[in-house]
């Protein structure tokens, strides 16, 4: 029987894709990611990149939709309030 290992990412990694996002203002593909990797002389796999991702997306920190991944993750106090005291639509 053969198992399956996830891929191994590192934390100098996951923090350059987090800024990454952090800075784009709008949703950006996986490719420009791995383009502004290697710019930032950070270069890594499309595998590694998925992983740090997926990462995100459990978390609730971005968003993947048809144009692209974005960061969502807000520290704001004043969200935070609105939408604890909210109403729900």
């Amino acid at each position: 029987m053969q198992t399956t290992r996830a891929v191994d990412v590192n934390l100098r990694t996951v923090e350059a894709v987090k800024v990454i996002l952090e800075k784009a203002a709008v949703p950006v593909s996986r490719n420009w990611i791995l383009e502004q990797l290697r710019k930032q002389g950070h270069s890594t796999v499309r595998q590694r990149l998925n992983r740090a991702l997926s990462f995100f997306l459990d978390l609730g920190l971005v968003v993947e939709g048809s144009k692209g991944v974005q960061w969502t993750h807000n520290d704001s106090l004043s969200l935070k309030r609105a939408v604890a005291t909210g109403r729900r639509l």
